[in-house]
């Protein structure tokens, strides 16, 4: 299955046909493992492609489509915009559920409704930049085969949706009633319905810091909690009965009732992909307990394992599904045989370490960092939460019954003051966040040390395991003296640029933010310097204040150390005639001077940076007045560059022939999105450049850009982040406009 999901291409349906003799010709005692290896992988290949056969295609995006269907889960809510996955009925032009956004609507919509709807359609497109969340990946193991936006929509009546959908939504409605106003509510509605609607940003970066973000999601832990709770209550209760006890016997009877009650919960919560991966492993369990065999735990955990991926092979895809089978394995060989002799006091400090070892290869591939905080909060959090969770639950129970409201705001209050207390830890030990992002090599070593230092006392050379983390925190490279590295990041319709030299990070312009919305610092830039250990920005640099180039600084000054910043508030203005120099890589402000009566765009800081031989241009937004007075002030030869940023993202109001003339570069790089509103490139911008030789890399077509300055062999090595294929991930591309 991972041979298949991780491939750079979908393999051809003819292969399995070549594979199965081989398979069948192997020697006995390896035959079984390779058909079911085989037939796991055809299984796969068909769950994946009939995924990608349904997804709308990119040849019709932006096409309008009258649709009936039905929501399905809990509508997201931020401020006047509602968000949520619509399944069309049956033999609708989509085949697929479509990730919907209702923007500015005055409507309440809620789970279950039937909808007509003309929607606008969008082939699934995410910004692909390294460290950033692909959102193409979630998308495909979401089996979301489109986004789309509402441009007309009317309620319309049909089956009735399943109860559970009704009980969610009446559920969710009463929450809102009866803590309306309270800080925990978005708290308790996470915990109890996997309704996430309250959760700001910063909660989640107060999660990020401190290591507890699995806390909020409805897991393996929380279904563990409420079944096991369930299976001692009534296994207990079960054996005060005689008569019951004669018809079954109390250890079947619990675990009966402890799988009802994840069912139940798992219900509650929606049946959400992390939690059917949970319900599936507890009824592994459950099974196993049922049966009252003695069984390895490792094999339950292995049958655990083949039941998920069985049942959805596009968990592979989550690094939920990773990091949960991994903690699982750890806490069994720690909670095992060689947690015998170790005193009581020291348990669950040793737990949560020996956690940190197993988790930390998987936590730095998937999230570019790791949290020192985490072992000691998660050491005091989850036992709280084993607390806490079902005194929610059953708080909320009694709310729902009538029988009293008063336990569920004594709960949310206790849930709003965890919180508060790990926003206290986090401000205080947000410098505990270990930014990385290891090579492969040194993550199979730690991978294979974390085995080692967890494996059983008999295993010999277990002190190599220390050894093997090494790599994990041997210092990256630096570039070398006078060499630089250019990144202009895949934001959509914006613009973000690092520029980074052997010791020092320079920010031109942090990319989008909108309120409520999406945050480009928070979402692309900040990924991409943590994925590069970079924990400090030596200078930013805002060409002007449109929330496309400005809006993701706040999110960047809040989560890195920021040195001079040019072009916001009360900071220095960026000036023509600045310059300064950075590890034999110099840096030059040629525009605005005298130009504060002129329109935004065109009063754009605009940056020349030289490496060696080679130099760039970063010229903002500006226009073809901004472009007139730089060609008649500047010197020919510093506008004579190698790189050119295209100028207000290749509209048609910039780019004009006196300057890319006088620029005449060799690659032309353009911040825009995919099929944008603007249509930016603009088609006669593109031929402009190409008519003067350029070649020219859009952001929203190739992804992130990043490429080499000042190198001896005189060549950019300018790579693509699409370049990186995976079946989930459209190829780059060229913009035709």
């Amino acid at each position: 299955m991972l041979g298949v999901l991780w491939a750079p291409a979908l393999m051809p349906w003819w292969w399995p046909g070549l594979a199965l003799p081989v398979a069948l010709a192997v020697p006995a005692r390896i035959r079984w493992p390779a058909l079911c290896a085989l037939l796991g992988a055809v299984w796969a290949l068909w769950h994946v492609q009939s995924t990608l056969d349904a997804r709308w295609p990119a040849a019709r995006h932006g096409e309008d489509v009258s649709l009936q269907g039905r929501i399905v889960g809990l509508p997201e809510t931020r401020g006047p915009d509602r968000r949520f996955r619509f399944r069309p009925e049956a033999g609708a032009a989509v085949r697929g559920d479509i990730r919907v956004s209702w923007y500015r609507s005055e409507v309440e919509v809620a789970a279950g409704d039937c909808l007509d709807v003309t929607l606008r359609m969008r082939t699934p497109r995410g910004s692909v930049s390294p460290g950033a969340f692909d959102y193409e990946r979630w998308l495909l193991a979401e089996r979301l085969v489109a986004t789309a936006y509402v441009r007309d929509a009317a309620f319309c009546t049909g089956a009735p949706p399943p109860p559970w959908t009704r009980l969610r939504q009446g559920l969710d409605t009463r929450l809102g009633a009866w803590l309306a106003g309270h800080p925990g509510l978005g708290l308790v509605r996470a915990l109890t319905l996997a309704n996430r609607n309250g959760i700001d940003d910063d909660d989640w970066r107060v999660l990020r810091v401190t290591g507890t973000s699995h806390l909020l999601a409805i897991s393996g832990l929380h279904i563990g909690l409420v079944a096991g709770l369930f299976l001692f209550l009534g296994r207990w209760a079960w054996r005060r009965s005689a008569w019951l006890c004669s018809r079954l016997a109390a250890p079947r009877a619990g675990v009966l009732i402890g799988t009802m009650a994840a069912l139940a919960y798992a219900a509650l919560a929606g049946f959400s992909v992390p939690t059917q991966r949970a319900l599936i492993m507890w009824a592994v369990v459950a099974a196993a307990l049922w049966s009252a065999r003695s069984a390895r735990p490792f094999h339950v955990l292995a049958l655990a394992g083949l039941a998920v991926m069985a049942l959805d092979p596009l968990a592979v895809l989550s690094a939920g599904t990773w990091l949960s089978f991994i903690a699982v394995g750890a806490i069994m060989l720690l909670a095992g045989g060689r947690a015998a002799g170790v005193r009581a006091w020291w348990r669950i400090p040793r737990l949560q370490a020996g956690l940190l070892v197993a988790l930390a290869p998987a936590t730095l591939l998937f999230f570019d960092g790791a949290s020192l905080l985490a072992p000691v909060v998660n050491a005091l959090a989850i036992p709280l939460f084993g607390v806490l969770l079902p005194a929610v639950l059953a708080s909320v129970v009694l709310a729902w019954s009538g029988i009293a409201v008063l336990p569920l705001a004594f709960s949310a209050e206790a849930l709003h003051l965890v919180r508060v207390g790990l926003g206290v830890v986090a401000e205080h030990g947000a410098d505990l966040w270990v930014q990385a992002a290891p090579s492969g090599p040194a993550l199979l070593c730690a991978g294979l040390g974390a085995l080692l230092v967890l494996a059983p006392q008999a295993v010999p050379l277990r002190w190599l395991g220390v050894a093997c983390f090494l790599p994990l925190i041997w210092p990256r490279p630096g570039l070398p003296h006078g060499q630089a590295e250019l990144a202009l990041l895949d934001v959509g319709q914006g613009l973000a640029t690092v520029v980074r030299t052997r010791h020092h990070t320079l920010v031109y312009d942090a990319g989008p933010a909108w309120p409520g919305g999406f945050d480009a610092g928070d979402a692309i830039v900040a990924p991409w310097l943590r994925s590069h250990g970079i924990a400090r920005i030596d200078r930013a640099v805002l060409s002007h204040r449109h929330a496309d180039h400005s809006g993701g600084f706040d999110a960047l000054a809040r989560d890195f150390d920021m040195a001079p910043v040019h072009g916001r508030g009360d900071a220095p203005p960026c000036e023509r005639g600045m310059r300064w120099e950075w590890d034999g890589v110099r840096f030059t402000v040629l525009h605005p001077r005298d130009v504060a009566a002129w329109d935004i765009n065109n009063v754009s800081c605009v940056l020349r940076v030289q490496a060696g031989n080679d130099t760039v241009l970063m010229p903002g937004d500006i226009e073809r007045r901004g472009e007139r007075r730089l060609v008649r002030t500047a010197d020919p030869e510093q506008l004579d560059v190698d790189v050119v940023v295209a100028p207000h993202h290749g509209s048609r109001t910039s780019s004009t022939r006196a300057f890319v003339r006088a620029t005449h570069p060799e690659i032309v790089l353009v911040g825009a999105g995919w099929r944008n509103r603007h249509g930016h490139p603009h088609g006669e911008v593109l031929h402009r450049w190409r008519e003067a030789g350029a070649r020219l890399h859009v952001t929203g077509h190739t992804g992130s850009l990043w490429l080499r300055l000042g190198a001896p062999d005189d060549g950019f090595r300018l790579r693509r982040a699409r370049d990186t294929a995976r079946i989930w991930r459209a190829r780059p591309s060229v913009p035709v406009r």
